[in-house]
């Protein structure tokens, strides 16, 4: 019987702390509107130098994290860094480096919008 109360209790234990644990993430969310301008581009996103992938989608603005379109990711409350490379997919022209810096609590989520109206091409 004791064996069985001890179970319980560590089963109840664990159950509060990996649901602790899930309130400790926050999250970031990428975006662009890369469809607004004659230039057929890729963009890539690094999250504290490493390659999180390139967006498959466009979006006019960033609603909520976790839109299809967006790249989002679960990451550690805190400081965090991030470059988003754009290139042309063919040629020339539509070429730029984006870097920052976001701060994010947990539970949050932080949303990077790459809007390509404001972008200075050079």
């Amino acid at each position: 019987m004791k064996n069985r109360v001890f179970i319980l209790l560590m089963v109840v234990a664990l159950s509060l702390f990996s649901a602790c644990e899930k309130d400790k993430d926050a999250f970031v969310t990428f975006g662009a509107n890369y469809h607004v301008i004659d230039c057929i581009s890729y963009v890539t996103i690094y999250l504290d130098g490493k390659n999180i992938g390139q967006l498959q989608g466009y979006t006019d603005t960033i609603k909520s994290c976790g839109q299809p379109e967006n790249i989002t990711k679960s990451i550690v409350p805190g400081k965090h860094s991030y470059k988003i490379e754009i290139r042309p997919d063919m040629g020339v022209g539509c070429k730029k480096d984006i870097e920052g810096t976001f701060k994010v609590k947990a539970g949050e989520c932080h949303k990077v919008f790459i809007d390509y109206f404001k972008i200075d091409w050079e």
